[in-house]
């Protein structure tokens, strides 16, 4: 090879290689835009992580990667949907009305406090509650029940 194939060789692969790190380059910066879109809706934050991305090449995208929120908008709604789930069922669960501790859906009587919670259907013995003058498995009447049912 004479030195004049041998620089049209090194000037192909010098153009070769601008041209990857030119894409790679534009990649990035469309990678960080389109990141920063489903972390943040600020068009202000977006507006300047692409310009870290465009303006600094390979130490934008490090800067970015330091910087930008945590989890995503998606993430973030799926993590207070599944907090206020939770707080749903721990405020649904029963509560004896003379202590105020949770109870099991079937128990008679609060095992703090003695307090009447329920009452048993007097011919198929499932749990009914204390108001229920019928039984809605079985549909018999019950007794009405006295306040000297209240064990304390």
């Amino acid at each position: 090879m004479d030195a004049k194939q041998l620089s049209n060789i090194s000037v192909i692969a010098i153009s070769i290689l601008a041209a990857f790190l030119v894409a790679l380059w534009i990649g990035i910066v469309f990678w960080v835009l389109r990141d920063i879109r489903s972390r943040s809706r600020d068009p202000f934050v977006v507006i300047l992580a692409g310009l870290v991305a465009l303006v600094l090449p390979i130490f934008g995208v490090v800067i970015y990667r330091i910087l930008r929120p945590t989890q995503t908008i998606e993430e973030k709604y799926l993590s207070a949907l599944e907090e206020e789930t939770l707080i749903q069922e721990i405020e649904r669960r029963p509560k004896c009305p003379g202590c105020g501790r949770e109870v099991q859906a079937d128990w008679i009587l609060c095992p703090a406090c003695h307090t009447k919670i329920m009452k048993k259907c007097v011919k198929c013995g499932n749990v009914l509650e204390l108001p229920w003058m019928l039984c809605p498995y079985c549909g018999s009447p019950q007794q009405k029940t006295s306040p000297s049912d209240t064990i304390r």
